[in-house]
């Protein structure tokens, strides 16, 4: 849609340029009217410097005590109390996990106060003889999500994002890297707020573990994000380090399966701006054993297939990425940021075959199969904010472009037992995507702590892919096209939406009301196939609310309404093979997902001891599922069908504990029941079962500069609408050594020591049934070095641990 791109390419830059031009003609000033009365103030975390949002601030008269008002921190961690007349007064700010901060006297005798920065304590332990430093709780739990200390994960120190998230609250990885939160891998990836270039598992097995500052796990967003994903979002924010001048950090390692890493972030801070700029580059390699009994169940004879081989994985990315934040004025600021990156995965895959046919001798073969998928992406970022007489009230625009390549070729070919190649077929997909973004927000305070926001999103889309078949012949011993197979997409998909929500405190309860509404406008043109369009309204309510018990206790509760559209190779209508045994089709048909999410939680600090528990329950209309049925007497089929309701019902488990001085336990736990109802073909899906999963992770301080991580994960049996797929446990140790004043640090990670990671999954669909089996190569030893130049972790961060992008939706 060129018209469309064109026009709100236009909205968005002309938005950009009028900003500026309006602060000029009205000179900015930090003074409030006179009429105002305004007390301001920003909360930050003593260790990091970072913002805290959503830090309770409540204002009291010193001659009585008694309470003038109370609002909350925004994101980012500032403070407006409007309306306070002349006096006396003095201040406490309180947030979960931190020391409260009292501001004894304050003399409020002018039109505005501006209070220091105040800085949070995180909570700390004196014991007899023994001073334990404050250390930053794992996870901080605010109103609508929760933010991962990527600090606390020194396990995933060599990794990617994949590796942090195994070990953090509502987050499950599988033994393929394959990323899902609540028991879905339909969930929108954001980075520093922003949409990722790459999506899902994809897009976080780009981003380097050393680059990343914290992660926000959103399980309930509210109305200001884009409902798009079944459980909600990841947001990654990378390090932007806060120390005026030259600073940075740089990682390098190798490890036993052909591991190699290497990442760097430098930044450039002065009074009114920073400009950073990072790279990284990473390679893996390493073998699987695997194991597979088909049977099809044919109108006249039963089809038997057994394999078992070895295949091998490569996978390689690098990228570049900067960017930089400009103070134009005391109300004006301008950010922006590019990333340039490319990915590469490869595996190559030898099975020995033997197959049966009814009662006919069995027949033995050798299958070679190798796939590769990769290509280049790029982003860049504009973004502005303007604030009014307030730091509450304020204007930002966001606007950004997203393109990727994707290219993907799978051969596969069967050879007898002279190594005579008998068939064989290469089959290809490529095409490239482009994505235009843009947001307006705008925000004002309403008096007695309570905040408006409202705002315009767009979100238009565009990409192009292109797949072809070619057939071994035996005859010339060469691949031949079949040009009768070639087909060629487009899909064109733009989003517009408007929301608004409101937030605010009475007293010891807090609430924020939403609702958005989008408006979506999709074709998809697949040729001599079919035109399938989509013209649509849909709206989405969201309500969260908390309760605090007291300064260590508060309660939490959510509603929010979310939809997930079909990814874009769901929808083509023709064959694309994956292997010699394995094809798939779309279904254009397919309807999203419309899924209604409820949360109800509780977190407390019990002493030193941190505990949360949240129970949530989960609504999937609509249900998409990948439903294998027989295509052939020796082949199956997958292919994407809406199979009727899911839904999931659990309680999520976390404590952060001290047992002694030198060992900090982090153990988290997940328990649902999971339940599919509804049919394909007349034949029902209908699976029941309860799950668990828990994670143990130990962080053991055996001196001040040395550090022994060891964390264990179990996964229960599990079911999807025709699978179930068997438990297993794996074990991961790390040992860190900080060096020279902490301005070295060196790590080994011992990744699943034990030699546990197996996968074994179980498939009972229409006409045919399979096993399948699968070890990874262990174990996997990484040795990496991290060096800070102008800064080095404070002496009490790192107590516990030392740890100072896929397919388009339509």
């Amino acid at each position: 849609m060129p018209k469309q791109v064109f026009i709100a390419a236009v909205f968005l830059a002309a938005f950009a340029a009028i900003q500026p031009v309006s602060a000029q003609q009205t000179p900015a000033t930090t003074d409030a009217p006179k009429s105002e009365q305004v007390i301001r103030g920003t909360v930050t975390d003593s260790q990091s410097g970072h913002a805290i949002e959503y830090a309770n601030v409540v204002l009291y008269k010193r001659s009585d005590s008694t309470m003038v008002q109370g609002t909350v921190t925004d994101v980012d961690g500032r403070f407006d109390l409007s309306g306070v007349p002349k006096g006396s007064y003095y201040l406490e700010v309180r947030f979960m996990g931190f020391e409260s901060e009292v501001i004894e006297r304050i003399d409020h005798s002018g039109d505005v106060t501006v209070l220091d920065e105040i800085s949070l304590v995180p909570a700390a332990i004196e014991l007899d003889e023994v001073e334990i430093a404050a250390d930053r709780a794992p996870v901080t739990y605010q109103i609508d999500k929760k933010v991962i200390n990527v600090e606390r994960q020194l396990t995933a120190t060599s990794g990617t994002a994949v590796d942090v998230l195994t070990n953090v609250p509502s987050v499950t990885v599988d033994l393929e890297g394959s990323v899902q939160l609540r028991g879905s891998g339909s969930f929108t990836v954001l980075i520093d707020g922003r949409p990722s270039t790459l999506e899902g598992s994809e897009a976080l097995e780009q981003i380097p573990a050393s680059s990343i500052e914290s992660i926000e796990i959103i399980t309930n967003p509210s109305a200001k994000y884009d409902p798009q994903g079944v459980s909600g979002i990841i947001n990654v924010i990378m390090k932007k380090d806060g120390k005026a001048g030259w600073t940075g950090v740089f990682n390098a390692g190798a490890g036993t399966l052909d591991e190699y890493l290497a990442d760097a972030t430098v930044t450039l801070r002065g009074d009114a701006y920073s400009v950073f700029f990072g790279a990284d580059y990473s390679e893996q390699g390493g073998e699987r054993e695997s194991e597979e009994r088909s049977t099809y169940f044919n109108p006249n004879e039963t089809t038997t297939i057994n394999s078992e081989g070895i295949s091998e994985r490569q996978r390689q990315r690098y990228g570049v990425r900067g960017g930089f934040d400009l103070s134009l004025t005391n109300s004006d600021k301008l950010g922006g940021g590019f990333r340039y990156g490319y990915r590469e995965f490869g595996r190559l895959k030898t099975q020995d075959y033997t197959e049966q046919v009814g009662d006919n001798a069995p027949i033995s073969y050798l299958s070679l199969g190798d796939r590769g998928r990769g290509g280049d992406y790029y982003s860049a970022n504009l973004d502005y904010e303007h604030l009014f007489d307030g730091e509450d009230h304020k204007l930002s625009s966001q606007v950004s472009f997203r393109h990727s390549e994707g290219e993907e070729r799978t051969m596969d070919e069967l050879l007898d037992a002279a190594g005579n190649v008998t068939s064989g077929r290469i089959s290809t997909e490529d095409g490239p995507s482009d994505r235009l973004h843009g947001r307006l927000d705008y925000q004002l305070p309403m008096g007695s702590g309570y905040t408006l926001e409202t705002g315009y999103e767009t979100n238009i889309g565009m990409s192009e892919e292109a797949t072809s078949i070619s057939e071994y012949d035996t005859l010339s011993n060469a691949y031949i096209r079949q040009t009768e197979f070639d087909r060629s997409t487009t899909y064109d998909r733009n989003i517009h939406a408007v929301y608004a929500l409101t937030r605010g405190e009475l007293g010891a309860f807090g609430i924020q009301l939403g609702l958005r509404g989008e408006y979506t406008d999709r074709l998809v043109d697949a040729g001599p196939d079919g035109i399938f369009t989509i013209d649509r309204w849909d709206y989405f309510p969201t309500v969260h609310t908390s309760y605090k018990l007291s300064e260590t206790q508060q309660f939490m509760a959510s509603y929010t309404r979310r939809i997930d559209r079909p990814r874009g190779w769901y929808l083509e209508p023709f064959l694309t093979w994956m292997d010699a045994y394995n094809v798939r089709t779309g279904n254009p048909d397919l309807k999203p997902e419309y899924i209604d999410s409820y949360e109800l939680g509780y977190q407390t600090h019990i002493g030193e001891n941190m505990f949360s528990v949240e129970g949530y329950h989960r609504i999937e209309e609509n249900s998409i599922e990948r439903i294998r049925s027989a295509y052939r007497e020796n082949i199956s089929i997958w292919m994407p069908m809406n199979v009727g309701t899911e839904t999931s019902s659990g309680v999520e488990l976390m404590l952060n504990t001290d047992p002694v001085a030198f060992w900090d336990v982090y153990l988290l736990g997940n328990l649902y029941n999971y339940k599919v109802e509804g049919d394909v073909n007349g034949q029902s899906i209908d699976a029941e079962k309860f799950t668990w999963n828990v994670r143990f992770n130990n962080t053991f301080k055996i001196t001040q500069q040395t550090l022994l991580q060891i964390n264990a994960q179990y996964n229960s049996a599990e079911v999807e609408a025709q699978q179930r797929e068997e438990d297993y446990y794996v074990v991961n140790l790390a040992v860190r050594q900080d060096l020279f004043q902490r301005r070295l640090a060196v790590t080994l990670n011992w990744d699943d020591v034990f030699h546990t990671a197996k996968r074994e999954q179980f498939t009972d669909a229409v006409n045919l049934s399979s096993y399948e089996y699968e070890l990874r190569e262990a174990p996997n030893i990484v040795l990496s070095v991290k060096y800070f130049l102008n800064t080095r972790p404070k002496p009490n961060e790192g107590n516990r641990n030392g740890e100072d992008i896929g397919d388009d939706d339509f």
